[in-house]
């Protein structure tokens, strides 16, 4: 048996003789004694009122099997209260019974569009009467199954998508760790810290998500940018560590690590690794055409490498390194601007305006 089948317990077929609860509507005091004797003798029990509002005051706490109602009554009539009856979620799928006076065939028809499910005449026929009774409570009660099957149904589906969703949750806190633990392993190798990776990632999103970048873009931005550097994993530490100024032939050999990078992260299936790989290809390329690893010019290059530009070379130029002192932001801010033709001026400028929140980022993103 499956779970589903489990917690719903339901019969296969509703049961057709269980006591029903009948609420009618009436201002007539003789034939209300009349359908309480009648409904009694079936088996059943009965709530009778005596208009139309009274019946609507206390049909959502009685909770009735069928509603019956006489059309002429003090009030709103028969039709209307079938009307309203029916456009309630709450009460619409409960059976209508109209009983009437009325035997020409407009009121018939009106009966019918206001939604009644059956219609009597009367005198009432006690036989008729138990007859559309039953067949009523028969298609209730099937109908009753099937909601709360629904119901059920719903509740497993949802249950089950939560239970997915937070194994898929886990599964990409999982490989985002594993990415940035990688990626640690590499800056690691560079001096870098755990704080420039965060700095980096967190500028960037502000970037592409200040440039209206679709959310999925973003976020494939914000996990891939700390990957930017990942090929230095490759270039010997007698060039990636020396503390002085490289030569030429050192210098040519440092810029290959823009395509180690993207060797490393070729080929990926998920978004992020490929945004990765596209970053650390990229990220060094200048807007005029003069950066590395290709000499891409202007929209030639990536746009995640062109975000990632900004953010890499403001924090490096904030960052103290062995040939060089920290700057502060205003004169980091002087620089970047002094090499505007390496950016793209639509980015430049989003730094320019979004100023404040990378000063902030930045210092309160330090080494602990």
């Amino acid at each position: 048996m499956n779970d589903l089948a489990k917690k719903s317990n339901l019969q296969t077929a509703p049961l057709e003789d269980a006591i029903a609860r009948i609420l009618v509507a009436d201002d007539d005091k003789l034939f209300q004694e009349l359908f309480k004797d009648l409904i009694v003798d079936m088996g059943h029990d009965v709530l009778m009122v005596d208009n139309a509002m009274e019946l609507l005051e206390k049909v959502k706490e009685y909770k009735p099997d069928i509603i019956m109602s006489d059309v002429v009554m003090p009030g709103i009539d028969g039709f209307e209260l079938t009307r309203r009856l029916k456009a309630d979620p709450q009460t619409m799928h409960i059976p209508v019974v109209i009983i009437t006076s009325l035997s020409d065939r407009a009121a018939k028809v009106l009966g019918l569009e206001c939604g009644a499910d059956e219609l009597l005449n009367k005198p009432l026929d006690e036989t008729e009467l138990s007859l559309r009774i039953r067949n009523l409570l028969k298609v209730k009660r099937f109908e009753d199954y099937l909601m709360e099957h629904g119901k059920l149904l719903s509740s497993e589906v949802e249950s089950k998508t939560v239970q997915l969703e937070s194994a898929f949750e886990k599964i990409k806190s999982g490989y985002i760790e594993t990415v940035t633990r990688l990626t640690l392993a590499a800056e690691y190798r560079d001096k870098e810290t755990g704080s420039h990776i965060k700095r980096i990632s967190l500028c960037s999103q502000l970037l592409a998500r200040y440039y209206g970048l679709e959310e999925q873009k973003v976020e494939a931005i914000f996990f891939g940018s700390p990957m930017h550097d990942v090929g230095k994993i490759g270039i010997p530490d007698s060039i990636l560590l020396k503390p002085g100024k490289h030569t030429v032939e050192e210098f040519e050999i440092m810029k290959t690590h823009s395509v180690i990078g993207a060797d490393i992260l070729r080929n990926a299936e998920s978004d992020i690794l490929k945004t990765a790989g596209e970053i650390a290809l990229s990220h060094h390329e200048a807007w005029d055409g003069s950066g590395y690893p290709y000499g891409l010019k202007g929209e030639e290059i990536p746009i995640s490498g062109r975000i990632v530009k900004v953010a890499d070379v403001y924090d490096a130029l904030r960052s103290k390194r062995p040939y060089k002192k920290a700057m502060e932001h205003k004169e980091a801010y002087k620089i970047m601007f002094e090499l505007r033709d390496q950016f793209d001026p639509t980015f430049l400028n989003a730094f320019a305006e979004c100023e404040d929140e990378f000063r902030r980022l930045f210092d309160e993103n330090q080494e602990m």
